[in-house]
């Protein structure tokens, strides 16, 4: 039997040289590590990615590749429901001339949208029409963020209206990826299909956390020290973990906790309350921390705590956060949602989503008995091994390829 290509042999044969791909994202590249992961793993074999997203025109040489920005609009705005809208609109009207524009310099060998919202899938009509492979990645459902955000019920026409959005947007894509199975089946039982669906976790990047660490005893003397870091949203209960941390310092408890979130703005506010709650031993980074230091940072910690709060939105998530903490190798506590518990069972110590009290115990069971944190700590890396970056990188690569290889002809 004649063996097959490399990845990489497949992506120079397609155009006798590296893929020319664009991605577009409503998001900052700097902070978004599911974008650089894969961005990235695209470059380093020699592609040429361009980001539309909303960071200023920048060209980042990657291994034998490289990836350009390409900025669609200034940011996202502050101030309420109607700045999301506006926000989202002022992004997509700003997305679609740049796909316009660089597909007509480039020519580009595949698209790849990252949602949300589902429509940006419509930026992409241009390449679309030649034939190019379009892929629709969920980063989240839609559907149920648009619900919590607005407080509506999953039956309210706007709901509805988005469910239809999402369906058509759906559509238009030659292959869906999601980010979990769970995810996937969700979709797919509300009549969202494609001829290809992948799926491609969220795991961390070898190349940005190094290999995976064996977990540490925890210490004996001193401060535990605490870090959370990611979004600062409502929804991720990072005001329920400063609670915590104020109620054990109040009990005598030698904790400390860092933030390090992914939104000034989020986090001037967030500092205020904490300021509040907890005068001493709470620290919130103010500006965003960039991915490449997000190792150091938490290698300066003992202990990370995932403390996001329920709706139907997020009892869909696998977070990331939680994955780079199993990967250095901490003892981890986490909100009790179905996709983590699914995951991982009791190899991370689970807390009731929104209840301080709750998550204050779970930090003092970790200090009470460390022999305990780090045997869960040492099972949940090993479950992580089995959805490692690695193996979702050969599978998303193939994929590319495998699209790429069979795109219908070109016209002008």
């Amino acid at each position: 039997m004649k063996p097959q290509p490399l990845a990489e042999d497949r992506a120079r044969s397609a155009g006798g040289g590296g893929l020319r791909i664009c991605m577009v994202h409503y998001s900052d590249f700097v902070v978004d590590s599911r974008i650089q992961r894969q961005a990235r793993a695209l470059a380093e074999r020699g592609d040429e990615v361009h980001c539309v997203c909303l960071n200023d025109h920048e060209e980042i040489p990657v291994g034998a590749g490289k990836i350009v920005l390409h900025r669609a609009a200034a940011g996202k705005p502050r101030g309420g429901k109607r700045a999301y809208l506006e926000g989202n609109a002022r992004f997509f009207s700003g997305a679609a001339r740049r796909v316009t524009a660089l597909d007509r310099r480039h020519r580009f060998d595949l698209v790849e949208i990252h949602n949300m919202p589902d429509a940006l899938v419509f930026t992409a009509l241009r390449p679309k029409l030649r034939g190019t492979p379009l892929i629709l990645n969920f980063h989240d459902t839609f559907p149920e963020l648009f619900a919590t955000l607005f407080d509506r019920s999953p039956g309210h026409p706007l709901v509805r209206l988005i469910r239809a959005e999402e369906r058509i947007s759906a559509a238009l894509a030659d292959c869906h990826i999601f980010v979990t199975g769970e995810a996937r089946d969700l979709l797919a039982a509300r009549g969202v299909a494609a001829t290809r669906t992948q799926v491609v976790m969220n795991t961390p990047d070898e190349r940005i956390f190094g290999a995976r660490r064996d977990p540490l005893a925890l210490p004996q003397e001193g401060p535990l020290r605490i870090v959370y870091h990611g979004g600062l949203a409502e929804r991720f209960g990072v005001e329920t973990l400063v609670r915590a941390v104020a109620m054990l310092r109040a009990d005598g408890a030698e904790v400390e906790l860092d933030v390090y979130g992914s939104d000034a703005e989020a986090a001037r506010s967030l500092a205020q309350k904490a300021a509040e709650i907890a005068p001493v031993g709470v620290r919130i980074a103010p500006q965003p921390t960039p991915v490449e230091e997000i190792p150091d940072r938490l290698a300066a910690a003992h202990l990370g705590v995932v403390p996001t709060l329920r709706d139907d939105f997020t009892e869909l998530l696998l977070p990331v956060k939680l994955l780079e903490y199993v990967h250095m190798g901490m003892p981890t506590i986490a909100s009790r949602l179905p996709v983590i518990e699914s995951y991982f069972g009791d190899d991370v110590l689970l807390a009731e989503p929104g209840d301080p009290a709750s998550v204050a115990a779970a930090i003092e069971g970790v200090r009470a008995d460390p022999v305990l944190a780090r045997q869960r700590a040492v099972r949940a890396s090993l479950r992580l091994a089995e959805i490692e970056w690695r193996r979702q990188r050969d599978g998303y690569l193939a994929l590319i390829d495998e699209l790429a290889a069979g795109r219908g002809a070109s016209v002008a």
